[in-house]
């Protein structure tokens, strides 16, 4: 099956971003103060991935409620809805773009899906809004739930069609918590990793001898004194056993709740990196939170490295993180919180024309001089959000 990879987030309306575009390099890195909206923009791309997986209804109450979505100064204008698009690119290289709008229902206290888009210039493509659904190549005619997405009910019956919405499954957010990866859940069945990390055993028990063997490697790097990861099962739960170094060169096993936050949340990060099936996109929450120093470059390379597969997302406020090579001033995204609102910014022409070794842009981030271009990165025209291509 040919995989598809994501390029692209356009969102209008969704919480702090009123008119936001984030192109994706093979590794993005969002910089910006706390609460400026990085975590937003991350979750922007799950609520996709599950409004298609699960259900659009799911997706909001995970949040709240359609209303808490909205920015607080558009709240008083629902109607106007909160739209939400991602732009894919088949490993030949044709993009398409999936999107919708979703807006509150006059007279009600619910919402409706004002418009559904699949544009794509080498298959079939459809569009949903008020009067009915058109596809110029498929003769389909889905009933069509003012509460529900389409794109799901339909897409098995194209192969194009699967493959895109198998591609937003995979998308794939983390924020670790080492208190979830001790927990020792019960044995699941799910391949995929989950937000927190607390099924990192039932990952780790399924995944392909080489791919252990990569986390290894780096995990044995990171956090000397490793020599290999095992699971076990206790009483119907899952449990992470650690080799470490020991005396007269014995191999003594730490079980998870014996290991140190850092250690654990680099097996996180590693895992998200080598989880079958492979994700479209990863996104990593505050990368650098409970890491020893040492291990951020570790980590950096593990992430560089597996971008030659799919895109790499991770959101940071450390200047030790942004010194690494990977950040280079061609993949930082400033996220900037102004008049109430969330914008994302480029670093300005000039500072990524003069940015050579040794400066670096952790180094700029020190000094306060990480300066953006004048404009943020937008769509613009409401009539352009849905555009297959776009200049910038």
């Amino acid at each position: 099956m040919s995989r598809v990879i994501l390029k692209e987030l356009r969102l209008r309306n969704f919480r702090a971003f009123s008119d936001a575009r984030l192109v994706l390099d093979d590794v993005t890195f969002l910089v910006g103060r706390n609460g400026a909206g990085k975590s937003t923009l991350m979750d922007a791309f799950s609520f996709v991935s599950e409004a298609v997986t699960d259900s659009l209804s799911t997706a909001f109450e995970r949040r709240g409620s359609f209303l808490g979505l909205l920015p607080r100064h558009l709240r008083r204008v629902a109607r106007s809805g909160i739209s939400v698009a991602v732009r894919l690119e088949f490993e030949s290289k044709f993009p398409v773009l999936y999107g919708f709008t979703v807006a509150l229902d006059p007279g009600k206290s619910g919402y409706v899906v004002k418009r559904e888009v699949l544009r794509s210039e080498h298959g079939p493509s459809f569009e949903r809004a008020a009067n009915g659904f058109e596809s110029k190549i498929l003769s389909i005619k889905p009933a069509l739930d003012p509460e529900t997405l389409v794109f799901p009910l339909i897409a098995g019956s194209n192969s194009t069609w699967k493959t895109i919405i198998e591609a937003l499954r995979l998308i794939s957010f983390h924020q670790f918590s080492p208190e979830a990866i001790r927990s020792e859940p019960k044995i699941g069945s799910e391949e995929r990793l989950s937000r927190d990390g607390r099924n990192a055993g039932d990952v780790l028990k399924r995944l392909k001898r080489t791919d252990r063997k990569w986390i290894e490697q780096y995990l044995a790097v990171a956090v000397p004194g490793i020599r290999d990861i095992s699971t076990d099962t206790v009483v119907g739960r899952r449990v992470i056993v650690f080799h470490q170094q020991g005396n007269a060169g014995h191999a003594e096993g730490f079980d998870a709740s014996m290991m140190s936050d850092g250690t654990l949340r680099s097996l996180g990060i590693l895992l998200a990196l080598r989880q079958t099936p492979r994700p479209s996109v990863v996104l990593i929450d505050e990368i650098e939170d409970s890491l020893y120093p040492f291990a951020h470059g570790v980590l950096l390379d593990a992430i560089d490295e597996a971008s030659d597969d799919f895109p790499v997302v991770v959101s940071t406020h450390s200047p030790e993180i942004l010194t690494h090579p990977t950040a280079r001033p061609d993949r930082i995204r400033v996220i900037q919180w102004k008049e109430g609102m969330s914008r994302i910014y480029s670093l300005s022409e000039n500072v990524q024309a003069n940015l050579n070794p040794p400066l670096t842009v952790g180094e700029l981030l020190r000094s306060n001089a990480l300066w953006t271009a004048d404009e943020p990165s937008t769509i613009g025209a409401e009539d352009d959000f849905f555009q297959l291509t776009y200049n910038v």
